[in-house]
């Protein structure tokens, strides 16, 4: 398992690590939106996303934000209430990328970052609006928590991402395999170059001390498809 030496990992949240293509392959978006969502408009309007500079990669951190923004969208929020979302937390709180680097829930109609108060009325929570210029706002516990992304209990940051889902084993964590998909340190590229030479799963889950359960997510977050007869009978 490759883990990396506590002092280096952190270098590699703002370093450009991932592709215009993979990034858009693992938020299930398409690379013309995720150019798009970082280039400012003839009009004038402002990036959703901040603007990137052309032909480099996107680091850890705008990937998460990138995540986070296409999970929201898919939740039925709109661009525009997402920009500015965005542009309330950074002016208030001063964080480059404040989707990465703030807890965030959703309900598809406002954007809602925890807030440390005190609980009160009972079941109801003190939740920030950012969506209504940083209104604050009582809403009853009804919001979705974005569940794939694992949040840092001190910071609030981003730790990792379940890049395949919240109930499936594949992380993408910048500690871990130079922030490549991985399964338990393993990377889902080097499993599916393996199934591709012949191993089989159970050869796979041995040599990898995985569960074939773990192999089979991982190969199919690879684009195996899961009616491949030799991947098929291990699918339950």
């Amino acid at each position: 398992m490759t883990v990396e030496p506590s002092q280096f990992w952190k270098s590699r949240l703002a370093t450009p690590a991932y592709r215009i293509g993979e990034a858009a392959s693992y938020a299930h978006i398409s690379p013309q939106t995720v150019a798009a969502w970082h280039r400012v408009r003839l009009d004038g309007r402002k990036v959703m996303l901040k603007e990137k500079e052309k032909s480099v990669g996107l680091s850890f951190l705008q990937l998460i934000e990138l995540a986070v923004v296409a999970r929201m969208r898919r939740s039925g929020l709109k661009v525009a209430e997402i920009a500015r979302a965005r542009d309330w937390f950074t002016r208030s709180t001063g964080l480059q990328r404040p989707f990465a680097q703030l807890r965030f829930k959703t309900d598809g109609a406002e954007i809602l970052q925890d807030d440390d108060g005190p609980l009160r009325e009972g079941d109801v929570e003190k939740l920030i609006s950012a969506n209504h210029g940083g209104q604050y706002v009582w809403r009853e516990l009804l919001s979705q928590r974005l569940e794939e992304f694992n949040y840092d209990e001190d910071t609030g940051e981003v730790s990792f991402w379940k890049v395949a889902g919240a109930d499936k084993p594949i992380l993408i964590d910048p500690k871990v395999a130079f922030g490549a998909p991985q399964v338990r340190g393993v990377k889902t590229g080097i499993l599916k170059a393996h199934w591709l030479s012949g191993e089989d799963v159970p050869d796979l889950a041995e040599d990898f001390d995985l569960t074939a359960k773990e192999i089979v997510e991982a190969l199919k977050f690879e684009g195996v498809q899961g009616e491949n007869p030799r991947l098929s009978k291990w699918i339950n």
